[in-house]
């Protein structure tokens, strides 16, 4: 027995042992494949434990892929898949200690596709109860609920769930006190918690209720006109089937005959009479009862006044929402009730009819507002009622608030303003504290303001006031809110401060400094040398500005700094860390054996911080000083030892940061004791394998092993690493340094006793303990080959083993599969090798037993071969496909060996003998007559002496048609009957194919079905199919069964409209669309939403317009549209039986302008003179105004009609001068206007006759247009400028005869500087630089490009002589011009009258505005139809001269074709106005136009004086003068240019000066 002192020992280091344990131990798993998961491991133990994880045995390494071991023992599975399911433990280690969990496994979410147990059909009494059942492999557990008729089962049904095992979900629905709403179809939904959809659907269980009928449709009362045919509608449920019986008023069954028609859903009555009034009663009896429903039958007279028996009522509602309006009528006939709109229209598909006669407007539209009509009529009478529609608007915000950023102490506004009907009130929501609302105008609350407006101010912004600010509007008709979020900005300040603190070296300690400010507060932390703290081994900086300093030691003693700081301050505060170092033993006392009298000394030597204080205690007790001992500087001295001496003595230190103890045992001498003592052990043969052994004493004791007899006696020392003998027990052993006996390989022969003995001088300790070897399992006889017969009683099988532990010996059939426990076929003596086999018979037995015999170390088999004699049996059919062939081998077994031969039906095949079939080597029958697998059977024959057996080999049949038992918008579930095997050749698959309805050809949808259902998906919503299956067995496919019928897919969402197109006009929009490419459902049940609106508008705020399907065509008008807008279309469809919508498809379009659609008005023409015609119009208001277009033209015998065309781009002009036309010439006109939409009608075309060309003025003549005011004032001041004339022509005489002043008098008069020339006719050939010009006065302001004076490269000079560049002759001008004026190379249709020389190569004069209106090319009566091009060529023809010009070739100057870099006018004569395009002075313009026209009055005189030539008519004179009068003002007046019909160059010298 083992000393007391031993026991407490070893329940000690159990304790420690146990210490080590799981606190949280993982368990099974279930994940979801590709997402992560964590599995959680947690052990508590001395020190804390480390974890590892083991993966099917093996450990999972750190970094290895897709896992991450955590420090706290989690694992971390970053995606799980396939490969991440099997075992798995966990592993804690604490020091030496370790643990492992139990093993637990990791599945993968799944859910089976179908139910293992679905509700069956069931009949049951109204009243009682009824239970289904249904049942789903999930993993983890599913979630079921159910349906009946499709809806759920909800109204206080019973459900129950239960787990019946590991992966099976099953759940019970009990129905009790059964109702005729309790009838219909159920079923089960189940759904995976980790997975989530699809949902799985159960087979369908149909409810049939037994008992008294219930109604379904019962007759309602009813009113009709005499003469007239009523129906009453009944309908009943329940089992068995109602009979129907209808009932009159008195009591009388009604039979079908004549007027009366009975039927089992309804009664009709024809040609009703007065007496048929009454009450009708419909009786339903079946075997349980009968059950009655009774209505009445009203009969009226033919004709009765209409009257109103209710009235619509006004109403206000918002936009969007709903306005029905009632009205009821009675009369006779019934009055037909219509609704019509005062003022307008009924709106367009918004419009329903809840009740009969009543009207409802969905999605009211402000345009909706007005007042609706009920009109009451028959053919004899009618009546009205009306009602308004007021319609609200809901409050829009106009301006919302904005995120604002302040700093505290400042003024913080938001702003909020809203439109709406009635006018919306404004509320704001605030985060300050104790102010959650506040109304407008309202405040001041905690600095809050809100003004009238809805303008929020916060003066002298806190830090209370940050945060979220919410404006709403809100009237009668809802409301409208934003938000915007104040963001208040402050200094840093501290929340949470460091405290000074005291920390044991080595330890940890934690400062926390908190802070807040906005922006938030960065917050650093610096120790005393300055130095700023980074998180590293020792520091740990936190994001929250708390600091750590981990194991810490004396250098990091001192003053540490926490700053916090953002852009608008910092603030700071130091606290001071004090480091103590607890005692530590620079010396220690040590054990020590001594003997009695020894001197001893035990030192104790201590450092720390402050210095320790050290104290003796022995035995746990204070050391009581005897004579002997002497304390020496901490340590003790002990002289002559005694036993009192004798003890543990403890040395202890303590200081401020902690204790320290040592001891140490004084002792003499012992005998030894085991602290591990040997135990009996097993190992495995092979294997390494330690028996310990270890003892102790104050003498240290030696250990050795001897091998020994079971009584303890020691026979021969081992393990001393020299063995004797090999061969002996123990020779392979040796000691380690510990005492243990350690075996590198157990052998066989190892095993037996062994002892162990530890001993010192004073005395000895042994333990004896047995080693049993293990040894794996040997098969060391059977009795293969046996030989038995079909019939015999029974068959022995022997397989004798060896092994330690004992081997199990298991038997498996030839086939492989294990022994029957069933006792009349087999008997296997347990812990024997024998088997016995009742009955053998060749089919099981006829062939290789295998004996397996297993124990701990292994497994191991042998086969014991059986043959039994018996007639063959068919062991497999093997069927190989090529592509033109089928090649069948019948594998058979028996004794003896049987013989094959082959059949068709009853055709025996021997070699070739049919044709298309033959047997190869193996005797297998091969087939190239593929056809013939269709029409025959084949059979393998075998035969023995002991028998024969035929099997069958054939297609498999052909299947029933398959049912459709579930179907929705795109999957339709399938069902059939299996079939069952043809022959000897089972069912391997069945193929699916479905016929889309209008194709032509199945598809294939599953080839491989291993079910007898089959849900098919993908399919296309409202779409009809059929289906048919196909049997497959080894041989190849069968014949497809009948389809189904054509079974129609489930209504969905359609797809979004296609090939929206637009057509604009100024405010409408024509908008048509195609249908989408699929409806996916009923044509009647799909609609289209039009949504439109301005682009810069919300979406929210678009209006919106329907459209059904088949109200054809696809198209709506967008009307009261705003001008030049873009606006966004968007158009959707719907199913309205679903209201389910398809995305929108949509496109932008833009308002045009409208063309002008009306002719101008007021349009009068006269001739003004011989070259000129006046016209006028009333002044056009279009605000995309463009121009007017003035045409006109002549015609000659035998030419076509050529028009020109003037433009006039300022829309407040109201009359023209045509000029430079022929005189005594018929000419037509007419004028039009353009804006941005197109042009306008051609005004009433006016034909007319220019005046003859005369030099008298011809009397008054009748016109159609009065004579202009302009005229008449014009005649007057003509009678005065006359006697200033003789004055003109006085001082004329008197320049041209001062040589000395050359030009200078026209040059003060006219300004040549300011004078552009612009060429009317040319005397000679076009390169002539000489000619006849017309002048037209420009801006005086006008600068050349550069200040050149004169130039030195003139070839011409003005009014002297010039240079002919032809002859190189000096030539003098032509008397009676003062100037003849040139023109330049470079530019020869413009030149400058100036004082400068005009040289080739002088600069080109640079213009301050372009031309505003221009003159168009001759245009035929047809072009005149298309606007008229600006830039279209001058063409002329050379060949006609001045006096000769034909008409229909007039020059008409295009203007337009002129640079732009030079301001060219049209030509001028002496009543030359100027335009008012041209951006100048007005005042100073007038003004030199009175002075041109005086100046060219005095010369016209004086030419006249001087020449005897005929002189232009005074008419003329006088038209021109003042033709360029307007009745408003001023525009630019247009000419033709071409020939003025002037007798003399003289004239045309004149009208070119003029």
């Amino acid at each position: 027995m083992l000393p007391l002192h031993h026991v407490a020992l070893i329940a000690l280091q159990c304790a420690f042992a146990s210490a080590l344990q799981f606190t949280q131990e993982p368990t099974n798993h279930v994940a979801v494949e590709t997402q992560p998961t964590w599995w959680h491991c947690v052990a508590r133990g001395n020190p804390i434990p480390s974890y590892t994880w083991y993966f099917n045995d093996q450990p999972i390494r750190t970094g290895q892929a897709n896992y991450n071991v955590m420090t706290n023992g989690t694992l971390h599975i970053y995606s799980v898949n396939a490969n991440s399911v099997g075992t798995y433990q966990c592993q804690a280690q604490a020091a030496a200690e370790i643990i492992t969990s139990s093993p637990v496994r990791l599945k993968l979410a799944e859910i089976s596709r179908i139910f293992s147990t679905s509700p069956s059909s069931q009949s049951s009494n109204l009243g009682s109860s009824v239970i289904f059942e249904c049942a789903i492999s999930s993993s983890p557990t599913a979630l079921i609920t159910w349906q009946l008729n499709g809806n759920d089962v909800n109204n206080g049904r019973t459900v129950t769930m239960a787990t019946g095992d590991s992966t099976t979900t099953r759940s019970t629905l009990t129905l009790s006190s059964l109702q005729h709403d309790d009838r219909g179809q159920y079923r089960c939904l189940a759904v995976n918690p980790l997975l989530g959809p699809p949902v799985v659907y159960s087979e369908p269980a149909t409810l049939t209720l037994i008992g008294r009928p219930g109604f379904i449709t019962t007759p309602s009362p009813t009113t009709a006109i005499i003469g007239s045919t009523v129906s009453f509608q009944c309908e009943t449920t329940g089992s068995p089937v109602a009979r129907i019986e209808w009932i009159n008023s008195n009591n009388q069954i009604i039979r079908t005959s004549g007027r009366f028609t009975a039927t089992q859903t309804g009664l009709t009555i024809s040609e009703v009479r007065q007496s048929d009034a009454g009450y009708y009663t419909c009786q339903a009896t079946n075997e349980w009862g009968e059950n009655t429903a009774v209505a009445l039958l009203t009969v009226t007279d033919p004709s009765q006044q209409v009257f109103l028996t209710r009235t619509p009522t006004d109403q206000s509602v918002a936009v969007g929402a709903r306005a029905t309006f009632s009205c009821e009528a009675t009369g006779n006939p019934a009055p037909r009730i219509t609704w019509n709109k005062v003022g307008g229209s009924l709106p367009v598909g918004r419009i329903e009819e809840p009740a009969v006669g009543w009207l409802r407007i969905t999605n009211v539209q402000p345009s909706d507002a007005g007042i609706y009509r009920c009109t009451a009529s028959t053919q004899l009478d009618s009546t009205t009622a009306q009602a308004q529609l007021i319609v609200l608007e809901g409050p829009l915000l106009s301006v919302t608030p904005e995120d604002t950023v302040v700093e505290e102490g400042r003024v913080a506004v938001l702003q909020c303003q809203a439109g709406g009907s009635p006018s919306p009130a404004i509320t704001w929501m605030t985060p300050v504290p104790g102010l959650s609302s506040i109304e407008a105008p309202g405040g001041p609350f905690s600095s809050v303001v809100v003004t009238g407006d809805g303008t929020l101010t916060v003066s002298n912004v806190e830090v209370h006031h940050a945060g979220t600010y919410t404006c709403t509007a809100s009237n009668s008709v809802g409301t409208s809110s934003a938000e915007a979020y104040l963001d208040v900005q402050r200094a840093p300040v501290l929340t949470a401060t460091p405290s000074d603190k005291t920390v044991v070296e080595g330890g940890s300690v934690f400062f926390r400094c908190r802070a807040e400010g906005n922006p938030a507060a960065q917050i650093s932390w610096r120790r005393f040398d300055g130095t700023e703290l980074m998180s590293d081994a020792k520091h740990s900086v936190y994001g929250n500005g708390d600091l750590m300093i981990s194991n810490i030691e004396k250098q990091q003693e001192g003053q540490y700094t926490c700053t916090a700081r953002n852009v608008l301050g910092e603030v700071s505060q130091s606290v001071n860390l004090r480091v103590l170092i607890p005692p530590q033993f620079v010396s220690f006392p040590l054990d020590q054996v001594i003997e009695l009298g020894d001197t001893v000394q035990l030192e104790c030597v201590v450092t720390g911080d402050p210095q320790p204080d050290i104290e003796w205690v022995k035995d746990g007790e204070q050391i009581v000083l005897e004579s002997n001992i002497v304390f020496v500087a901490g340590s003790i001295l002990i002289q002559g030892v005694t036993k009192v001496n004798l003890g543990a003595y403890t040395c202890i230190a303590t200081n401020e940061a902690g204790t320290n103890q040592m001891t140490a045992m004084l002792l003499t001498p012992d005998v030894p004791t085991f602290t591990l003592a040997p135990v009996n052990t097993t190992a495995n043969v092979t294997h390494t394998v330690t028996i310990p052994c270890r003892a102790n004493a104050r003498e240290a004791p030696s250990i050795r092993w001897y091998t020994a007899t079971s009584e303890g006696s020691q026979l021969r020392e081992i393990g001393l690493g020299k063995p004797t003998s090999l061969a002996s027990q123990g020779a392979t052993t040796f000691i380690s340094v510990e005492g243990d006996l350690e075996f590198t390989e157990v052998r066989q022969i190892d095993e037996g006793w062994y002892l162990c003995v530890a001993d010192n001088s004073i005395g000895r300790v042994t333990g004896n303990v047995f080693l049993t070897v293990n040894l794996p399992p040997i098969i060391s006889n059977t009795n293969s080959p046996l030989v038995g017969k079909e019939g015999d009683a029974y068959l022995l099988l022997e397989c004798n083993v060896l092994g330690k532990p004992k081997p199990q010996i298991t038997w498996l059939l030839p086939s492989g599969d294990p022994i029957s426990t069933d006792p009349t076929k087999y008997n296997m003596q347990p812990g024997s090798g024998f088997l016995v086999v009742y009955s053998p018979n060749v089919e099981e037995h006829d062939g290789d037993f295998t004996c397996v015999a297993s124990n701990l170390l292994g497994t191991v088999e042998v086969a014991v071969t059986v043959t039994i004699r018996g007639p063959p049996v068919l062991r497999n059919i093997l069927i190989t496909h090529t592509d033109t062939s089928v090649t069948i081998l019948c594998l058979m077994k028996g004794s003896p060996a049987p013989t094959i031969t082959w059949l068709q039906d009853s055709f025996q095949i021997v070699g070739n003998s049919l044709s298309g079939h033959s047997i190869n080597g193996e005797g297998a029958l091969v087939i190239t007559d593929l056809e013939a697998l269709q029409s025959y059977a084949y059979y393998c024959r075998a035969s023995n002496i002991e028998g024969t057996l035929s099997s069958r080999i054939q297609l498999p049949g052909t299947p029933s048609a398959p049912r459709i038992t579930a179907k929705t918008s795109t999957s339709i579930d399938i069902a059939w009957t299996g079939l069952q095997p043809v022959g000897h050749l089972n069912i391997t698959s069945y193929r699916l194919q479905y016929l889309k309805f209008g194709e032509a050809s199945y598809i294939d949808v599953a080839t491989a079905i291993k079910a007898t259902s089959y849900r098919v998906t993908d399919l296309q919503p409202y779409t009809g199919y059929t289906f048919r299956i196909q049997a497959v067995n080894d041989l190849g496919p069968g014949e497809y069964s009948l389809p189904t019928q054509v079974t129609l897919t489930a209504e969905s969402d359609p797809l979004e409209p296609e090939d929206i197109t637009v057509e604009t006009f100024e405010t409408e929009i024509h908008v048509t669309w195609s249908p989408p490419a699929a409806l996916n459902g009923h044509p009647d049940n799909i609609a289209y939403e039009i949504a439109y609106g301005a682009v810069d508008r919300p979406i929210g705020q678009a209006t919106l317009l329907y459209k059904r399907q088949n109200d054809p065509p696809l198209s709506v008008q967008l009307s009261n549209l705003v001008v030049e807008t873009t606006y966004s279309i968007r158009i959707r469809a719907v199913n309205t039986a679903l209201n389910k919508w398809s995305r929108y498809t949509g496109i932008n379009a833009t308002t045009q302008y409208q063309a002008p659609t009306r002719a101008i008005q007021d349009v009068y023409a006269v001739a003004n003179s011989s070259d000129s015609i006046y016209i006028t119009w009333q002044a056009i208001q279009d605000r995309t105004f463009q121009a007017y277009h003035i045409s006109y033209g002549t015609q000659y015998p035998n030419a076509s009609y050529m028009y020109a065309t003037i433009n006039i781009t300022d829309m407040t002009a109201d009359s023209a001068l045509i000029a430079g036309l022929l005189g005594d010439t018929d000419y037509v006109v007419w004028m039009t206007y353009s804006n941005k939409g197109g042009v306008a009608p051609n005004s009433t075309v006016i034909s007319l006759t220019t005046k003859p060309v005369s030099t008298i003025l011809p009397k008054a003549q009748s016109s159609d247009l009065p004579l202009p005011l302009g005229i008449i004032i014009a005649i007057a001041v003509g009678c005065f400028a006359f006697i200033l004339l003789l004055v003109i022509i006085i001082l004329v005489i008197r320049q041209r005869h001062s040589g000395s002043m050359g030009g200078r008098f026209w040059h003060t008069r006219l300004n040549p500087d300011a004078l552009w020339i612009h060429k009317s006719s040319s005397g000679g050939s076009t390169g002539q630089r000489t000619g006849t010009y017309d002048v037209a006065m420009v801006n005086q302001n006008y600068q050349p490009h550069d200040d050149t004076a004169m130039s030195t490269a003139s070839d011409y000079d003005l009014g002297g002589d010039y240079e002919d560049a032809s002859t190189s002759t000096k030539k003098k001008k032509k008397k009676g011009l003062r100037d003849v004026i040139f023109k330049s190379r470079d530019n020869p249709d413009v030149v400058l009258v100036s004082k400068a020389v005009i040289g080739d190569h002088s600069p080109p004069p640079v213009a301050l505005n372009p031309p505003t209106s221009s003159e168009a090319p001759q245009r035929s009566l047809a072009e005149m139809l298309v606007p008229y091009p600006d830039d279209a060529p001058n063409e002329k023809d050379p060949s006609h001269t001045d006096n000769e010009k034909d008409p229909s070739q007039a020059d008409i100057s295009v203007i337009s074709s002129v640079s732009t870099d030079f301001p060219v006018f049209p030509n001028a004569d002496d009543t030359l106005k100027l335009a008012n395009e041209l951006q100048v002075d007005s005042k100073q313009m007038r003004k030199m136009a009175r002075k041109a026209e005086r100046d060219q009055k005095r010369k016209m005189r004086h030419e006249a004086g001087q020449k005897s030539k005929k002189k232009p008519s005074f008419s003329d004179r006088l038209g021109k003068k003042f033709s360029g009068k307007s009745r408003k003002k001023p525009v630019l007046t247009s000419y033709a240019q071409g020939d003025f019909m002037l007798s003399t160059n003289r004239q045309r010298e004149n009208a070119a000066m003029f």
